[in-house]
């Protein structure tokens, strides 16, 4: 199968397309002569109608390459609203309550390249706890890894990177057979 935008969707966001997480990210290199936004315009298309957005955080024109936001503004909003997730996100620097003002922040912070904002992982649905262990030690090997690496409750972890990784694999394997990403992708 052709790597394409939408085929790295499925594989890098199935847990944010079914609802089991609120957002996802990954990069993408597009070919030479790839209509990039065109491409993009195409799956918040699809996305749209389930309340899922894609944003480009990051753009790099000289390899063609974006990092790319997939998440649920609802289920965002929420972690968002969280006393603690929210205290730490002013510490680290941001201002502002809503989504769209901490991710064009969190951009602002991607185009610096300096240092990596880690606090991304508040916005990736990660513990707050493993968000704070991981920026304080970032070599330490946690208890366990997945979709992130965990530092707090290890059987809470791996149950939920299980979980991921079988939406995954579901989702692969529906794709693959020729369900499109809008059947896929659950409001």
């Amino acid at each position: 199968m052709t790597i394409t935008l939408e085929t790295e969707l499925v594989r890098q966001c199935a847990p944010t397309l079914a609802g089991l997480k609120a957002a996802s990210l990954f990069r993408f290199v597009f070919r030479p002569g790839d209509s990039p936004f065109a491409q993009i315009a195409e799956i918040r298309r699809n996305l749209e109608p389930k309340e899922i957005r894609l944003e480009v955080l990051s753009y790099d024109c000289i390899r063609q390459s974006a990092l790319l936001y997939v998440y649920r503004p609802h289920q965002l909003s929420i972690l968002l609203q969280d006393p603690e997730s929210s205290s730490f996100l002013k510490r680290q620097g941001y201002e502002g309550s809503t989504c769209q003002e901490i991710l064009d922040q969190m951009a602002l912070r991607l185009a610096r390249r300096d240092p990596f904002p880690h606090e991304i992982g508040i916005l990736l649905d990660y513990p707050l706890e493993d968000v704070k262990a991981y920026m304080a030690s970032p070599r330490d090997k946690g208890v366990c890894s997945g979709c992130w690496k965990a530092y707090g409750n290890r059987e809470r972890a791996a149950c939920y990177f299980a979980k991921c990784q079988k939406c995954t694999r579901i989702y692969w394997r529906c794709y693959c057979a020729g369900t499109p990403l809008s059947r896929l992708a659950v409001a």
